[in-house]
């Protein structure tokens, strides 16, 4: 009988430790359970903030404008207008100086309207005289006004639809011209 004793005890033995294990096991489950269970609420949380913050954010006048401006550079090709427009007042620059010594007025030219664009410059002038147009000169090395726009790396398919008369004393018109695509 004691060896009977004793094997009860052994099972009894064995499965009170089993039960605490069992039952360690399912505080320490339970417990893990709960701590993933609260940093996910956490990060939920802070997720959620951050989408506000986001939606906030876009939202934003100047988002959206910095967003356009970024979607144009990628579909755009680079155009250095810092160097386009330098050299078309220079061309007027020089226009107005040599107008200058032929009328001794400074209003011979007036450039009224200047636009540039990705695909295309159009200026409207108004001049006293059409040969200041188309007038070249090699002894007074001087170049006519649509000549020298031409001979511009950056400019193709140059237009001038109308001349208007304006003031009597005028000559208005609109030069359109495209921007190359590669123009330097």
């Amino acid at each position: 009988m004691n060896q009977f004793r004793s094997r009860r005890e052994y099972i009894f033995k064995f499965l009170i430790i089993s039960f605490i294990l069992v039952l360690l096991w399912y505080i320490y489950f339970q417990a893990s359970t709960y701590i993933t269970n609260q940093k996910v609420k956490n990060n939920q949380e802070i997720l959620n903030k951050q989408n506000a913050d986001l939606e906030k954010y876009k939202q934003s006048t100047w988002y959206n404008k910095l967003y356009l401006i970024r979607e144009l550079e990628k579909s755009s090709q680079t155009m250095p207008r810092s160097e386009y427009i330098p050299k078309i007042i220079s061309i007027l620059e020089d226009l107005k100086w040599i107008d200058q010594s032929w009328t001794g007025e400074n209003d011979s030219i007036i450039l009224s309207d200047f636009k540039v664009n990705l695909n295309e410059i159009s200026l409207k002038w108004k001049v006293s005289n059409l040969k200041l147009l188309y007038f070249n000169s090699s002894s007074w090395k001087f170049k006519a006004l649509i000549d020298r726009f031409q001979d511009l790396d950056f400019i193709e398919d140059m237009k001038i639809k109308t001349y208007d008369k304006v003031w009597e004393r005028y000559f208005e018109f609109v030069l359109n011209a495209k921007i190359k695509k590669n123009g330097k």
